[in-house]
């Protein structure tokens, strides 16, 4: 069940008879037209008039679009032509008209992009999305048009746009069967349209609610959102949302086919008086005939009340149906939406079996064609007559041409069950097909949202990596800088040489680790994964120390007694390692006896890496987040030991620390 909502452009007028609603509004101000001398108050009106209309008469409402667009486009006014553009595209898109649609659609869209109407342009990216939804069942185009909608809404913080485009996304996750965002979704709708006081959206959203609670089959809570929503739209005389929910209600009724089918006559009645080829009009006169089709099916017991509207007649029952589902198909065809037509079809394919008209059967569920009555089963009427005048004749002769006629009649009943037979094998096959192509696209969209979610964490993770990595040696660069730029003086000439090849050493070092983490970061910009390769530690170590060449009043030592070679992704671990000697040298910043030592040695068959300062030691609350659950933690605040875990987790890596409070502490990394 689709719940759509279209969202009108800007500029509404508001005068005395703002009160009015439906078609007294409408003559109202179609009275008051001519006498209003103001172009812009006038193009206003056009618009309002066009707005009511929408809910009351599509063919009368395309008239004053037109009017509306040729009356800006005197006056010049490119605001007011964007909003009859988009007008028309969404009376195009009502009938079913696509490419028309888009059409009007996208030129609304250029126009604003010129205007910088950000708001404008996002109602029609709505509208746009309604289309491809209705009339192509293009869920992930229109899904694409949604959230654009919605994120131009939220740049302007237009609080009546934003829940629109809520409930229409809301719609597509309930398409997905992804009910807890459909609710989430259609619950932050509500708390806007309550917050703002609006009758009709918090009506739309209690339909919507309704939908969802329907294709979860929780029926009885459906119904109480259905009758809030018919509750509110009576009173804002709002016949489209009337329609509408008469339609949803039906659903909920299971197989007290009497109720469903008042249901569905009376939306059918309100449909016709406003546009029978919407998508939900369309949906609604299909599924009445599937209602008599489904009393001839499954009523064996004639439980149902007959009378009136219900036939107490298998053939009378059967017509009524393929005249519902002929006209569904009929109306689904002119509008160009596929969807509706090959489910009609389906159903009208059945119907014809029924009646043991099994040729339309199968051409009808493969093409669309008119019912009409066998050609085959014509002759066959034709035959019995002769044969019948015949008799009359010459009783003997025809005798034998009965008993013959018989016994033909006998062998092509047989041939027709089994080709009914078959026709069903096909047909069940062919459903049962389109019911997997239709899981396989759906779990495809779902993997296509999991690899964008994934893509957006490790962008965040990568820049956070830069950040982190290059603050340090740029911070001591600038430092030197610094220093040789404020104290000129403060050395003598050996030392000014010796501070000198410092600066440069240290800007060599920086040139270098920017070097490697732009040449890595080339590498991982399509999959953060690692690349495991043999990877020496004497190499682990050297980087570590052209990485802090630097530092000074810290002495350092790197102990690779066994000459060990690890298999290991070796950025991940130059990451890690840095990252954990950055620390060590903050903690032993102020000791004069500064001493910060890298360890490599065997234990146990496993390869150990360790690193132990002589610091203050860090507090157990640390030490803690090695084993706490990964977390996000933004650039300014630094990653730190959230940093060392994701990445030392990431190459299969154990990290465990041991500190004593103002004495030492040691980090061991096992491979």
């Amino acid at each position: 069940m689709k719940q759509l909502f279209y969202f009108v452009t800007s500029f509404f007028c508001l005068y005395g008879n703002a009160q009015k609603t439906g078609r007294s509004l409408v003559d109202s101000l179609i009275t008051e037209l001519p006498a209003i001398k103001n172009d812009t108050l006038k193009a206003r009106t056009y618009n309002r008039i066009f707005n009511e209309l929408t809910f009351i008469n599509a063919d009368e409402a395309m008239h004053y679009a037109s009017k509306g667009l040729q009356f800006v486009k005197e006056m010049k006014w490119q605001k007011g032509i964007s909003v009859f553009q988009n007008n028309i595209g969404r009376i195009y898109s009502d009938r079913g008209n696509y490419d028309s649609a888009i059409y009007y659609f996208n030129t609304s869209i250029a126009t604003d992009k010129k205007l910088g109407e950000k708001r404008n342009m996002a109602s029609t990216y709505n509208n746009m999305g309604v289309a491809a939804q209705n009339i192509r069942s293009d869920f992930t185009a229109a899904a694409d048009y949604y959230f654009k909608a919605l994120q131009l809404a939220e740049e302007v913080k237009d609080s009546i746009l934003i829940p629109t485009f809520l409930i229409n996304i809301s719609g597509i996750y309930n398409l997905q069967k992804n009910f807890e965002k459909a609710l989430a979704f259609s619950g932050k709708a509500l708390l806007l349209y309550d917050k703002t006081g609006n009758a009709d959206g918090m009506a739309v959203t209690f339909d919507n609610f309704g939908n969802i609670y329907t294709a979860k089959s929780e029926f009885k809570k459906a119904e109480e959102y259905y009758n809030k929503a018919l509750a509110l739209y009576q009173q804002t005389g709002n016949n489209e949302g009337l329609a509408s929910v008469t339609t949803a209600l039906a659903n909920v009724y299971g197989k007290d086919y009497r109720k469903v089918i008042e249901a569905r006559i009376k939306a059918r009645e309100l449909w016709s008086q406003i546009n029978p080829f919407k998508i939900k009009a369309i949906t609604n006169t299909g599924n009445l005939g599937i209602a008599y089709l489904d009393i001839v099916r499954y009523d064996t017991t004639h439980t149902i009340r007959y009378g009136d509207i219900i036939p107490n007649d298998k053939n009378l029952l059967l017509q009524k149906a393929e005249q519902y589902l002929s006209e569904a198909i009929s109306y689904s065809e002119q509008a160009g939406e596929t969807d509706n037509r090959s489910y009609f079809l389906g159903a009208l394919s059945e119907l014809q079996v029924l009646k043991g008209d099994y040729k339309n059967a199968y051409y009808n569920f493969k093409f669309f064609k008119e019912t009409e009555d066998s050609i085959y089963s014509q002759e066959n009427k034709n035959k019995i007559a002769a044969t019948e005048s015949q008799r009359e004749i010459d009783k003997k002769n025809s005798e034998l041409k009965i008993n013959q006629l018989a016994l033909a009649n006998q062998q092509k009943k047989m041939w027709g069950l089994i080709g009914g037979l078959l026709l069903f094998l096909i047909i069940g096959f062919l459903l049962y097909r389109q019911v997997q192509i239709k899981k396989k696209n759906n779990s495809i969209l779902l993997q296509l949202n999991s690899e964008l979610d994934e893509a957006n964490k490790v962008k965040a993770k990568f820049f956070g990596i830069l950040s982190h990595d290059l603050r340090n040696p740029i911070a001591r660069f600038v430092t030197l800088l610094d220093l040789q730029t404020d104290e000129p003086d403060l050395f003598n000439a050996a030392q000014t040489a010796a501070h000198q090849k410092e600066i440069s050493q240290s800007a060599g070092a920086l040139l270098e680790t920017m070097e490697e983490m732009l040449l890595w970061s080339k590498g991982q910009m399509e999959n953060f994964k690692p690349q495991i390769q043999k990877t020496e530690v004497s190499d682990l170590f050297g980087y570590i120390q052209k990485s802090f060449i630097s530092v000074k009043g810290v002495s350092f030592d790197f102990i690779n007694e066994q000459t060990l070679v690890l298999n290991t992704d070796e950025n991940y671990l130059q990451t890690i390692m840095y990252n954990l000697t950055a620390n060590a040298v903050k903690a032993v910043n102020k000791k004069p006896d500064a001493k910060i030592e890298w360890k490599a040695f065997l234990q146990n068959g496993r390869t150990i890496l360790s690193i132990t300062d002589n610091g203050p030691g860090i507090s157990e609350d640390y030490i803690k987040i090695l084993n706490a659950p990964a977390t996000t933690v933004n650039a300014k605040t630094g990653f730190g030991l959230h940093l060392i875990r994701d990445l030392a987790k990431a190459i299969n890596c154990s990290i465990t620390a041991e500190s004593t409070p103002g004495k030492s502490t040691v980090f061991y990394l096992f491979k």
